[in-house]
């Protein structure tokens, strides 16, 4: 049996962060990038116009920060899962995140299996997050 196709989206305001990122998921067979975006509006539309499996979503972003396109994203594409990528590993951002409809959070310092396996995860209904935080963790402090 075939696995299934996971359409993605990639939206980063760093091209060459994006491209890397679409380099990485790309050498996973089930993985199909349907498009990318450089800022929160384009991240938006894209996904409304594309409605992907999942979104892979920078926090830091102009135009829209990654909290206003989840929240955004939730409503227009509500298919559509959200796994944020970020340098910010502060709590309150992850927290943040979870609660706009966020089910992913991977730290850029994370090794690429963790974006791999959050992308997998999300798809399959599941929250994910890399590691230092862990969802009891998150509760427990919110």
């Amino acid at each position: 049996m075939k696995p299934e196709i996971i359409g993605i989206i990639v939206a980063d305001d760093h091209k060459i962060v994006r491209h890397g990122i679409k380099v990485l998921l790309e050498t996973e067979a089930e993985f199909r990038i349907i498009g990318e975006a450089g800022d929160g509006l384009e991240a938006v539309k894209k996904t409304e116009n594309l409605q992907p499996d999942v979104l892979v979503v920078d926090i830091g972003m102009p135009g829209l920060n990654g909290i206003e396109v989840i929240k955004q994203v939730c409503k227009c594409s509500p298919k559509t899962k959200v796994v944020v990528l970020s340098m910010h590993s502060a709590e309150v951002y992850v927290r943040q995140a979870l609660q706009a409809g966020a089910m992913g959070y991977v730290l850029k310092e994370s090794g690429p299996e963790h974006l791999v396996n959050a992308i997998r995860e999300v798809f399959a209904g599941r929250n994910y997050l890399s590691p230092p935080f862990s969802t009891r963790q998150l509760e427990n402090t919110g």
